[in-house]
C-alpha cells in the first residue's frame, strides 16, 4: 500500500495536470461557480442552524453574513 505522502503527491500532480488542461474560459467561469457553491453551502448551514427560518430569512441572513465578510476584507 502506498504511503500517505506518496498519495498526496500523486493527487496534487493530477490536480495540477487538470488545471493546466482547463481552458482559459473555463478557468474564468470557475470563480463564479465556486462563489455560488459556497453560497449554497452557507445557506444549507443557515437552514440547519435555523430550521424554522423561511427562504426569505435564509437569504437575508446569507446576505448579512456575506456583507460581514466583505467588511473584513482589506481595502
Amino acid at each position: 500500500m502506498p504511503s500517505i505522502p506518496s498519495l498526496v503527491d500523486t493527487l496534487y500532480r493530477e490536480e495540477v495536470a487538470r488545471a493546466r488542461a482547463t481552458s482559459s474560459a473555463d478557468k474564468l467561469l470557475e470563480g463564479p461557480r465556486l462563489f455560488e457553491r459556497a453560497c449554497r453551502v452557507m445557506a444549507d448551514g443557515i437552514r440547519h442552524q435555523y430550521p424554522d427560518l423561511d427562504e426569505a430569512g435564509v437569504n437575508a441572513l446569507l446576505r448579512a453574513r456575506l456583507e460581514r465578510v466583505r467588511a473584513l476584507e482589506p481595502r
